[in-house]
């Protein structure tokens, strides 16, 4: 549970982001923050995270203060990060922010034994986050085993690489059936985005992949 509840703010974005990975709903305070929630999500090392997870006191320029970090990341090995995320032009334009983030760097080792991280909107590459806000779009979509098992069977048929327009022609030459299945393809995809190229806008003409094109 977040350790501070997030107001709302009429000079900022904040709303709720749904976990696919965390299976719940998550606060986020700007847009960044939900792009950093939407990209850990596609990070296969990533098993968790957790938003305001926790707050430690610290002192700077020797006034008591409290600090409560934006994200807590848990890893498969078991490792955890702390991560603050900021535009990266708030934190070059405030050399008091960047004094902050150095102590807390400090504070958060010494008093925690964990790294603390920033994630800036320079670290993103745009096409990249697209496509994940795209085939997350694809995540909650309901359970139907049918179309689930038709989209493998034929993906697991696949001898070398075709479009997914392509692909859906493969499964059915009705149009009303295609659109049907599309979304079962996306969230498959969804699950292994390395059956697609994710550097390049996803279309219907991006190639789906077969396992032995990236094992």
């Amino acid at each position: 549970m977040p350790v501070r509840k997030i107001k709302k703010s009429y000079i900022s974005c904040v709303g709720y982001f749904k976990s696919y990975k965390n299976n719940k709903q998550l606060a986020f305070e700007s847009i960044l923050e939900r792009d950093f929630f939407t990209l850990l999500e596609f990070q296969n090392s990533v098993v968790a995270y957790e938003e305001q997870p926790l707050k430690i006191q610290y002192k700077l320029k020797a006034k008591n203060t409290r600090y409560t970090p934006d994200v807590l990341v848990t890893y498969n090995d078991g490792s955890q990060k702390i991560f603050e995320v900021k535009y990266q032009s708030n934190i070059d334009s405030d050399p008091k922010l960047q004094h902050k983030i150095s102590v807390l760097k400090e504070e958060i080792a010494r008093q925690m034994s964990l790294p603390l991280e920033t994630f800036t909107d320079a670290q993103i590459d745009q096409v990249y986050l697209k496509n994940c806000i795209f085939l997350y779009k694809n995540a909650f979509i309901p359970n139907n085993n049918a179309l689930t098992a038709k989209v493998l069977e034929s993906f697991n048929n696949l001898h070398s690489p075709v479009s997914i327009k392509s692909f859906l022609e493969l499964l059915s030459t009705k149009r009303t059936e295609q659109l049907r299945i599309l979304p079962y393809l996306w969230h498959e995809i969804f699950k292994n985005t390395a059956l697609v190229n994710m550097n390049k806008p996803l279309t219907m003409s991006s190639l789906l992949l077969t396992r032995n094109s990236y094992e």
